[in-house]
């Protein structure tokens, strides 16, 4: 059985990172330790530590190195602590990254007869492409990459993945039941009533349609052709302004390049990273949010900017299709000219923009970290004292499969 106060290992090689996965695994943790009574214990290379933090949340910080400043990756293989786990007071393992330190949990799990549940953001392929040089892009081309996520996840009691597109992605590569689709969060911070108390002051965008796009600059989320396309949408709405707001990634300095160009640099601003109250604000001011995507897990900045009641349009892709509803939250797009096209939309269609808006923040409200914490203790309770045993006893998977089928029905958060 359970413990009343459980000690949940957190296994992750991103944790302090600017980019979706770090960011999902430091507000679940952080909100399980604020918002519930239970210990959560980090270990994960490159930890930052933070001025102020939940008195229930214990950070382990592993040696690594750090092989791409712009998004502060860090490389680290701890093989002298795969076979010697002297933390035997924890009662599950959550995995967030399935490489390295996944298989440091798996082993670590084993040892002390703990179970063993994984969240899944993004395909190993993709991180070994973008954050390993050469060696990356050469493996990615590779089934076995692939191969070896299933390998492991196979092992898991339990996957979770953060949309049902998602879950779709993992069965077409063949990936084993049972996977439950239960959102990442986002803080309840971003739910906070703001003013814009100058914020189109301070960044020179009074009398502006605002298109909001913010995220890391990276290849994957496609900003140049944003810019490009946004100078097309720029012609049918003259008073549009695109707004681009983010930490430095691999594409810096491609984006500073073309918006210093004359046919962008009055019509498109790149902020760089802001304050966290700034962020808040320009969502909240903001007319439109988007995110261009193909290979998103659910899109964590849709979610931000419809809690501050912003509509948004994205690609109709893995994890954004999920996340914006289609005609009532916001809109989907299949290419650059839809986009075009619906942007401009809502633009021209004040009443049509606030209806969506009202929409979106009432949508927002099932993505609260506070209520997704709650949901995991639940989980992993479940996890302990119904479906280990199963795994443990060797019974067939198929009755695994069915216990969760019939547990999640109680979870308003989660679907199968």
């Amino acid at each position: 059985m359970a413990k009343q106060k459980l000690d949940i290992g957190f296994f992750t090689s991103m944790y302090s990172q600017v980019n979706g996965t770090a960011i999902a695994c430091r507000n679940l943790a952080e909100a399980i330790a604020k918002y519930t009574d239970h210990n959560v214990h980090v270990f994960a290379p490159g930890i930052q530590y933070p001025k102020v933090k939940p008195k229930n949340l214990f950070l382990y910080n592993f040696l690594g190195a750090k092989i791409s400043p712009k998004t502060g990756f860090v490389l680290s293989f701890p093989l002298h602590k795969y076979f010697f786990c002297s933390y035997d007071y924890l009662d599950i393992a959550h995995i967030h990254t399935h490489a390295s330190f996944g298989s440091m949990a798996i082993n670590w799990a084993k040892y002390l007869g703990i179970p063993m549940t994984g969240t899944h953001n993004s395909p190993l392929s993709f991180y070994t492409a973008q954050y390993i040089p050469l060696l990356g892009k050469l493996l990615a081309r590779m089934d076995w990459v692939w191969r070896y996520e299933r390998h492991v996840l196979d092992k898991y009691d339990l996957v979770s993945v953060p949309t049902k597109s998602k879950k779709e992605l993992l069965r077409d590569q063949r990936f084993k039941e049972p996977i439950i689709c239960m959102t990442n969060g986002i803080s309840d911070l971003y739910f906070t009533d703001v003013r814009e108390n100058g914020i189109r002051d301070k960044y020179n965008l009074d009398n502006k349609k605002i298109l909001l796009y913010a995220s890391r600059l990276s290849p994957e989320k496609h900003q140049l052709s944003i810019i490009r396309t946004f100078r097309r949408i720029q012609k049918e709405v003259p008073n549009s302004h695109l707004v681009l707001v983010g930490s430095d990634g691999p594409s810096s300095s491609h984006v500073n390049k073309l918006i210093k160009k004359r046919q962008y640099r009055d019509n498109v601003s790149y902020l760089g990273r802001v304050p966290f109250t700034d962020l808040l604000k320009l969502y909240n001011t903001a007319d439109l949010a988007c995110l261009w995507s193909w290979i998103e897990a659910e899109g964590l900045t849709n979610i931000e900017a419809m809690a501050q009641g912003t509509p948004c349009v994205g690609a109709n892709a893995v994890g954004i299709s999920n996340v914006i509803r289609h005609g009532k939250t916001g809109y989907l797009a299949n290419n650059l000219d839809e986009f075009k096209d619906k942007v401009v939309k809502l633009f021209k269609n004040d009443d049509l923009r606030a209806e969506m808006g009202l929409n979106a923040k009432l949508v927002a409200q099932n993505y609260r970290i506070s209520r997704v914490a709650k949901t995991w203790v639940k989980l992993y309770k479940f996890i302990i004292n119904e479906l280990y045993p199963l795994r443990y006893y060797n019974k067939e998977r198929k009755q695994r499969v069915e216990l969760v089928k019939e547990f999640i029905h109680k979870l308003p958060l989660v679907s199968f």
